[in-house]
Formats: structure tokens, C-alpha cells, sequence
């Protein structure tokens, strides 16, 4: 790679002064740095920057060759480009002829078929990691909205349409209605004393240190939703409280979806949920599982909707975990990533998923098993196409990273179904940590993109790490032109603070509108539908699996990590095993399940024990008839055309609950009866059999005996699964028990027979994992004891 330094000296040279190169001229010259594939002397001599000039006229032909099958009149391009060609002796000069040629060729294309552009100055915030970057409490100051009026001209101008917000505050990622008229945004006031203070250029210090104590945290000091029209007039707030909303989309059917922290403690979530939080304006979050503590919570936010007037607010996700940066697809779903780590693995998965505006046929669209990049954030359908644009994003930063395309047709998971845009960064975190990046990009075509870019690698004296320990550049991101096919031209760049978010300013066409389905008014429950739980298992013989266990999962309730200690990892999940329901012989299940709550599903044996178990989630909404075709199957597989299946030959089935100690989960309740009847007597340290008194089954002792027992344990499976990150048929925990082995081993307990009951409480609670508790808090066990009363009240099998 050529020597940046001696390449400015050369073009300085060439120039009477650096004052007078223009800021795109300036960004030229910074861009042929990064240029990928670029020459170690490129631009260094005449020869060398003539090659370059060849390089830049051969894009221009191609691209005077595009605008001609355009129907563009291309005669002054094409006589631009012969003078160009036919200079001799090359300058710098030329190189910036040349520049200046390509850059008009680009914005020529019929996909910029747009005049003015909508865009944020902001500061990015304080802490530098996914979870954070939407909090308002990590807000840094200044920047507004604007509009770049002309961008394509010599003399662009910008607006800032947001002079009414008067007070120190931080904009975030807008929104225009379709037709052109009004933008959604997202504003928190900037409070010091919560973010902290800079120490440093790259150094920051935490300010408040108890933000979970909400009375700490003024009201405006969150996000919140605004509409006002596109020239800056009637500003209007939507939400209220001590909750973070932002990322709203309009929908097409006058609603609005955003992503919100207001989805609260409720295990079972919807409009009763949401209601409450406009009740009350300071309910207690839940908090992602794996960080986090009272000077940095993380609060989870989830898909909500919104009447336009801020009315009739909705939780549309259930999800226990962070939801982000949701778009529309043309016909009408709601496209976003969600992190999805049930009993793994926390760090890479967010992955793509959509959703119905109404919350209904949630489905995984990319990376459910992907664990490079780890995240895949911004998804945007492209115009014309069925693929879908999305930033490669890692998790210990914020949003930035590398340009992928995304074909779903190649498939879900892995590297075939994507094409790196931007190969020169290297996936965040995942593959490294680069120093240019990219974020924000809304899609024209399959070929050009607005984006912002930045080179904040190489603003920073010492190594480079992107990662949660940085303090960010205020001022390192600007707005680019981006083509797929070689050339990247600056729009805008403000050199005190950054430029993202572009969005054309025009009208567009809406998605298709998508009928609700839900009930929101009438009993909380679905149904289910498997059509063949033999489709994708690849080991198991028809007729193996007799019965799905569905356990559901309860959200954490304090920000500190590991608190309470609930199970064997440092980020475990809560559990609550609802109960099983029947598998008919052709492997087909049609089962009923609460609303609003998510749950996940193990395919069981004759013996009760799990053969498969899912590593993500899924729910249903009031009314929702949801369904799959069966146990971990390929996603593009079609249901097979056949006679109908069994299961819906009838009626759905009702759960049916498993003993006292499931639901709620708590190993005392479940297990500590069956050490009680049959253990204790021999496994104390006053027990006469020495060996037995070394095997402690104490109230005192049990858990953490029966878990580190054996080679390998259920703490050694439990983390060896966790570090996997997918499940393997056959490998569940009651099948590889050490424990169970012992206990059936004839040799070592001759007398000893465990009746049904009893074996089944033990195989229950190794299947979900060997944790001491499901559940965050008293408060929360007592929810999950109500939504057990209300699953009787409708028609799930009684519970006793």
C-alpha cells in the first residue's frame, strides 16, 4: 500500500496551495487511501497517475454506457471523456478532471432521481456498544435535522428544520411519510450529570450512577417520538414517559412502528402491557441478561405501535430481548434484527427476522445460526429486487461496519446468501476491528446507496479497537453516494460534527397493507401448528417422538449481570416449563398457547426426555393461527403437499402442565421432593456408607452436587452448549446425564427405584438447562402463578 503522505506531498505539489482544494476534492484524496485494490504507487509519478486516470475513465465509459441504455443524452459525458483521454503527461490536475467527471457520471444515474436529501447531525453517544447507542442518558449534544437542498449541483444547500429545539439535545434516525410531507424523529435534552464528562480525546467518565432508580432520570432526558412537517413547522410529541422510543416507520396503514423500552416486566405482553405504561410513566424496564448494573442498565426495547396521534399505543413483541432497526417491506412486513441468545452463546447473534404490523408470523429471514457477522443491523428491502441491503455490525461498538447484500433465495445461514459490498472492512469484532466503516444505508438500486462513511481509525493516535472502551469521534461520519460497482463520492461532511441517516426527500409508494388478525379484545391465546416434527431431523426414526415440551421465557428484571444467580452461566434465561402437548403418529402437532408470551419448544421421546431443542423463541397473539413445518427444517422448505395431516383432525390440543415446580421453574420445588423421598437418607455427611456421605444431598448441598457430578456434568453440557450455540439431536441433557446413569446403575443403588413421577421432575429440570430458578423475582413468580391462573380460565387442561 503506497504511503499516503508521499501521495499528498505529490498532489501538493501540483497545487498552489491546500486551502484551495474543496471539500470534495479534499475527500478524493482522502478516499484513494482507502480504495481497495489500490496501487503501492499509485499517483506518485505521472506514469502511476495515469494509470489511475485509466482506471477512473474506464468506470466513466462503462458508466456513459449505463446512462446511454437510460435514454440520457450522453454526447457532452462522452466528450469529457475523449479530452480526458487525451491529455498527455498526466497531473494531478487531471486526476481531479477525472474525479470530477466520474463523480457527475454517478449522480447522473437514474437512481438518483431525487434533488434534496434528509439528514442528522449528531454526536454518536457516550458509551460506544449496541445496546447503549439508543439510550437517552448516553446522549452527546448538538446537530439537528436537515435538509441538503441540490445536492447534486456545485452549490448545495442545507437547512436545519429543527431550530424550534431549543434546548442542548441529540436527534435520531428519521423517518418520511409517503408522501414526502412529514418526518418522524426520535429527541432527548442532554443532561451532563447522567452521561458523564469527557477526560480525555477518546476517554469518558460515567456520570450518574444509579439510573435504575428511575426518580433519578428526568422524563426528558429519554427519547421520545415527534412528527412535524417536512419545512420544520408544528412539531409535535407522541410519547410519554420515562421510556426510550425511537426508530419509527411509518406504516401504510396510518399506524406507526417504533422500537421502545416500555415493554416493561410483563411476562405476557400486548395491549394490556402497554397500556400500563402510559398509566404509569415510570414502570420498571427489563434488562438484557449478559451486562449491564445500576450506572449502566440496559433497558431491552421492543417492536411497539402507535396510533398518529399517539394514541392507542400497542406491544406488537413479547421478545425478552433487544429489538432493532426496523424497515418496511413492500408487501407490508416489518423487517428488523432481533438478538436472539436462548441458552447461548451471547455475543453474535442478531440476527434478521420479520413480523406483521399486527405482531403476528414472526419468522427468521437471515443468520439464526451465523455467528460471522455477529451483527445484522439497518435491513432495508432494495427497490426492484428481492434482496435486501443490511450493515455487518459487531456487538462490543455501535452500529458501523461493513455493506452486505443479503439474497434469501441462496438460503438463511452462512456465507452464500450474502455479498460483501465493502470488502476492504473486515466484519467488526467478528473478523477484527477496522479502521473506515460504514452505516446507514438506504438503497436505490441493487448497485447505488446513500451511506454514511467514516474514517475514524485513523483519527485516533494509538490502535485502533472500535470496541465499548473508545470514546467516538464527534465528528468522524459523513454522507457518501455510494456504487457497488467502484466509486464512492462524498454528499456532505460537517468537520465539526457527523452526518448520517440520508434519506431522498420524495415521495414514495406505500407497502402493501396487511390485515390484522388479532383480537386484541378477546381471549389471550393461539394456536399452534407442526405439521411433521420429522422434517429436519436427520437421526430420529418416525415414531420417536411422542410429545413437544413448551417452556416459556420469563425477562430479567434487574440490570446487574448474573443477579440473581438463577443458573449455570453468567447469562442464563428464565424458564417456565409450561407443559407438553401430544405428537400424532405421522409426527403432525396442532396445540393451543397463551398470547404475548414467548416460549420455545423440545421434541421428546417415550421416556419424557428432549431429543431437540430449539436455541430461539417464538409466540403467538391473540387469535393468531401460527405454524412450521417442522423441527429445526430447513427455512425454505414448502409444507409437503399431502392428505391432511392429523393433529388437525381435531381440536388443538390443551397443555398439559407438568408437576409442581415447572411452572413456576425452582429446583427446590421440583427436585427437592424427590431427594427428600429418596436420597437424603444416604447422601449426608452423617450417612454410614462413606461414599454416599461424599455425594452431599443436603437442602444445603443438592443443587451444586447433582450439577458438577460426572465427566462430563450438567455444568460441563450446560456450557459446552452454550459455547455451540445450535443443538444436536441426541444430545440433550437428561440423555447424557451422569446423574441419571448413576441413579438407574444397579450396581450402585440395588434397592433404589424411582417411580414415574419422580423421574420425570428430574428429566424436566435437566432439559431446561439445570437451573435453580426460572424466574428474576418474587414480583415475576407471582406473574407467571397469574398467567397460570388465567390458562385455566382458558381451557388449557386444569393445573393443580
Amino acid at each position: 500500500m503506497f504511503r499516503f503522505h508521499i501521495f499528498i506531498a505529490v498532489i501538493f505539489a501540483n497545487i498552489a496551495s491546500a486551502n484551495s482544494l474543496t471539500a470534495i476534492e479534499q475527500d478524493w484524496l482522502l478516499r484513494e487511501k482507502y480504495r481497495p485494490g489500490k496501487d503501492s504507487k499509485a499517483l506518485t509519478d505521472a506514469k502511476n497517475c495515469s494509470k489511475r486516470i485509466d482506471e477512473i475513465a474506464d468506470y466513466c465509459q462503462k458508466q456513459i454506457d449505463s446512462l446511454a441504455q437510460q435514454s440520457t443524452d450522453v454526447s457532452q459525458y462522452k466528450q469529457n471523456l475523449k479530452q480526458l483521454l487525451a491529455s498527455e503527461g498526466h497531473t494531478t490536475q487531471d486526476f481531479f478532471r477525472a474525479k470530477r467527471l466520474q463523480r457527475k457520471l454517478t449522480l447522473a444515474d437514474e437512481a438518483f432521481d431525487f434533488d434534496d436529501i434528509l439528514f442528522v447531525k449528531r454526536k454518536p453517544g457516550w458509551f460506544n456498544h449496541m445496546s447503549d447507542q439508543y439510550f437517552g442518558w448516553w446522549s452527546r449534544p448538538g446537530g439537528g435535522i436537515y435538509i441538503l437542498r441540490d445536492f447534486k449541483s456545485d452549490d448545495p444547500q442545507e437547512y436545519c428544520i429543527t431550530d424550534s429545539f431549543t434546548a442542548q439535545g441529540s436527534f435520531l434516525r428519521p423517518a418520511i411519510s409517503y408522501d414526502g410531507k412529514k418526518v418522524l424523529f426520535a429527541w432527548c435534552k442532554y443532561y451532563e450529570r447522567l452521561a458523564g464528562k469527557q477526560t480525555g480525546r477518546f476517554k469518558y467518565a460515567l456520570g450518574e450512577q444509579n439510573k435504575f432508580d428511575k426518580s433519578n432520570v428526568p422524563e426528558d432526558a429519554f427519547y421520545h417520538l415527534y412528527e412535524m412537517n417536512i419545512d420544520g413547522t408544528n412539531a409535535k410529541r407522541l410519547t410519554s414517559g420515562k421510556y426510550d422510543n425511537f426508530d419509527a416507520r411509518y406504516l401504510p396503514d396510518g399506524k406507526i412502528v417504533f422500537l421502545s423500552t416500555r415493554r416493561g416486566h410483563a411476562v405476557q405482553c400486548g395491549l394490556d402491557s402497554a397500556t400500563r405504561t402510559m398509566e404509569q410513566n415510570d414502570l420498571p424496564d427489563v434488562y438484557v441478561r449478559c451486562g449491564g448494573g445500576l450506572s449502566r442498565p440496559c433497558a431491552v426495547y421492543t417492536l411497539h405501535t402507535i396510533d398518529a396521534d399517539g394514541k392507542n399505543l400497542n406491544a406488537i413483541s413479547p421478545f425478552e430481548m433487544f429489538e432493532w432497526t426496523p424497515s418496511l417491506t413492500p408487501d407490508g412486513r416489518i423487517l428488523y434484527s432481533r438478538w436472539d441468545y436462548i441458552d447461548r452463546w451471547n455475543n453474535p447473534y442478531m440476527s434478521l427476522w420479520s413480523i406483521n404490523p399486527d405482531g403476528t408470523n414472526s419468522k427468521l429471514v437471515y443468520g439464526n445460526y451465523t455467528i460471522s457477522p455477529h451483527c445484522t443491523f439497518e435491513p432495508m428491502p432494495i427497490p426492484n429486487s428481492n434482496k435486501i441491503i443490511f450493515t455487518a455490525s459487531a456487538h462490543h461498538a455501535q452500529t458501523m461496519g461493513s455493506l452486505v447484500l443479503l439474497d434469501t433465495s441462496i438460503g438463511t445461514e452462512g456465507a452464500d446468501p450474502i455479498t460483501r459490498l465493502t470488502p476492504e472492512v473486515v466484519f467488526p469484532e467478528a473478523e477484527g476491528w477496522p479502521k473506515t466503516f460504514y452505516k446507514n444505508p438506504w438503497p436505490l438500486s441493487e448497485r447505488f446507496y446513500l451511506t454514511a462513511w467514516s474514517n475514524e481509525g485513523d483519527m485516533k493516535a494509538q490502535d485502533w479497537d472500535v470496541g465499548e472502551n473508545t470514546l467516538r469521534a464527534p465528528n468522524g461520519m459523513g454522507i457518501y453516494a455510494f456504487d457497488a460497482q467502484g466509486n464512492m463520492e462524498m454528499i456532505t461532511r460537517d468537520p465539526e460534527i457527523g452526518s448520517v441517516t440520508p434519506i431522498p426527500l420524495r415521495k414514495t409508494t406505500p407497502p402493501a397493507k396487511i390485515p390484522s388478525k388479532v383480537d386484541w379484545l378477546g381471549p389471550k391465546e393461539g394456536t399452534m401448528f407442526v405439521s411433521d416434527v420429522y422434517r429436519g431431523l436427520k437421526t430420529v426414526k418416525r415414531g420417536d417422538i411422542k410429545a413437544i415440551r413448551i417452556i416459556a421465557v420469563p425477562p430479567k428484571t434487574h440490570p446487574k449481570m448474573h443477579y440473581p444467580p438463577i443458573g449455570l452461566t453468567r447469562d442464563d434465561p428464565g424458564k417456565c416449563v409450561l407443559g407438553t402437548v401430544p405428537v400424532e403418529p405421522d409426527g403432525s402437532a396442532y396445540f393451543k398457547l397463551p398470547a404475548g408470551v414467548i416460549v420455545f419448544f423440545q421434541a421428546l421421546d417415550k421416556n419424557g426426555m428432549a431429543v431437540q431443542t430449539m436455541r430461539s423463541v417464538t409466540y403467538v397473539q391473540p387469535g393468531e393461527q401460527a405454524g412450521c413445518i417442522g423441527c429445526h427444517e430447513p427455512r425454505h422448505q414448502a409444507a409437503p403437499v399431502k392428505r391432511v395431516v392429523d393433529a388437525v383432525k381435531r381440536l388443538p390440543s390443551q397443555i398439559t402442565p407438568g408437576p409442581s415446580g415447572s411452572w413456576p421453574l425452582r429446583f427446590d420445588k421440583l427436585v427437592g421432593g424427590v431427594i427428600e423421598n429418596n436420597c437424603k437418607s444416604c447422601h449426608n455427611p452423617k450417612s454410614k456408607n462413606i461414599a454416599a456421605a461424599k455425594f452431599d444431598l443436603t437442602e444445603q448441598k443438592a443443587y451444586e452436587t447433582l450439577v458438577n457430578y460426572g465427566k462430563p456434568s450438567l455444568k460441563d453440557k450446560v456450557n459446552e452448549k452454550y459455547k455451540k450455540g445450535y443443538s444436536v439431536e441426541g444430545d440433550c441433557m437428561a440423555m447424557t446425564s451422569a446423574v441419571l446413569k448413576k441413579i438407574n446403575d444397579k450396581k450402585i443403588h440395588p434397592d433404589l427405584s424411582l417411580n414415574a413421577e419422580s423421574t420425570k421432575r428430574l428429566i424436566i429440570w435437566m432439559d431446561s438447562y439445570a437451573q435453580k430458578a426460572g424466574s428474576f423475582s418474587e414480583i415475576q413468580e407471582k406473574e407467571l402463578l397469574e398467567i397460570k391462573k388465567r390458562c385455566q380460565d382458558l381451557s388449557i387442561t386444569s393445573i393443580k
